[in-house]
């Protein structure tokens, strides 16, 4: 299938929409403050904050979960900049889902405890405490039946840690994540403590705290013909802080062995999408995007306990599928997945 895909869009994806092509309502948000813990049991110390966007007509069943990657908080998935383009949360509110984007402790409004603090575990357990209160109706007008999670690079591990530990999602979006890292690629990141970024130094973070440069960020998020320079721009002055903890944890969710990994235990519907040039996964030490049969096929044998696995790979696209040119079309396939496997 992803094969064809590749084939039918390639061409089409390189001209970005008109504002004239997006006219629809984009929802309604409130935003909460929600205490949560790091541990299971533990004190409930922290607060995760993020916004329940409704759609503007109908009463959603199903809420769909937006979590970002690293360096990141939940801009990526409601971007300010041109949103009939790049806010996945809009598309979602119009095709009738209801959305909570959220900044995972450790970044945006949340709160920041110190960087130990903040793993894959920690952000996985304060997450399922979420989830709980969105199926109660304790965040919002509504109790909802079903929840998709969505993530973004470190957000879908994070994903990969939390389903696999409490299995409380009824479907899962896994954009920018696949279990092939490079090496090469990954290791050029110039990772510093978010203290030196002069954005971040007057929150006296502990040394714990990263951030990266605007160049590093261009070249590992972005394939430059099909993205913008204004775009880049409004992710760099929007970025946001990750830690040690999740960088180490996460990475090692991503190299493990496949008769060790955690997604073994999924046993929801998997959607993985991500960029035929995403240098973090596409690379001579990683997959051969061009090769979407092998893609296919290694990334499945990842989730063989899945009610259903399918792979989209996009092409034209780096990293940040969320900002790149070809962003409605992975909104719409992700929408349509989710059409098909949890309604609204």
């Amino acid at each position: 299938m992803a094969a064809a895909v590749a084939a039918t869009v390639a061409a089409s994806l390189l001209v970005a929409p008109t504002p004239a092509s997006a006219s629809f309502s984009p929802g309604t948000c409130t935003e909460y403050s929600v205490p949560v813990s790091l541990t299971d049991g533990g004190p409930v110390d922290q607060t995760l904050v993020g916004e329940l966007c409704l759609p503007a007509f109908g009463t959603p069943k199903t809420v769909q979960l937006l979590v970002h990657g690293g360096s990141y908080n939940r801009t990526y998935w409601d971007f300010p900049y041109q949103p009939y383009l790049y806010s996945y949360r809009q598309y979602a509110n119009a095709a009738g889902y209801a959305t909570f984007n959220v900044d995972i402790v450790g970044t945006g409004e949340s709160s920041r405890p110190h960087s130990s603090q903040v793993t894959m575990a920690t952000s996985a357990t304060a997450l399922h405490q979420v989830i709980t209160k969105l199926r109660a109706g304790a965040l919002g007008p509504i109790a909802f039946r079903k929840v998709i999670w969505v993530g973004h690079s470190m957000g879908t591990a994070t994903g990969w840690q939390e389903i696999s530990t409490y299995g409380d999602v009824d479907g899962f979006i896994a954009t920018g994540g696949a279990h092939t890292v490079s090496n090469t690629n990954a290791g050029g990141i110039a990772a510093f403590p978010a203290s030196l970024d002069p954005k971040f130094a007057p929150l006296n973070l502990d040394d714990g705290y990263l951030s990266i440069s605007k160049l590093d960020r261009d070249a590992v998020m972005y394939h430059g013909p099909t993205s913008s320079a204004q775009v880049r721009q409004v992710d760099y002055d929007t970025r946001d802080t990750y830690t040690v903890g999740v960088l180490v944890s996460g990475l090692g969710l991503f190299s493990q062995p496949l008769q060790d990994s955690v997604t073994k235990d999924i046993t929801v519907p998997v959607l993985s999408i991500f960029g035929q040039q995403d240098v973090l996964y596409c690379a001579t030490d990683a997959y051969d995007c061009d090769n979407l049969a092998a893609v296919q096929q290694s990334e499945s044998s990842f989730y063989p306990n899945a009610a259903d696995f399918d792979l989209v790979v996009v092409p034209q696209t780096g990293h940040d599928l969320n900002l790149h040119y070809t962003a409605p079309y992975s909104f719409l396939t992700m929408i349509n997945w989710a059409l098909t496997h949890v309604a609204p």
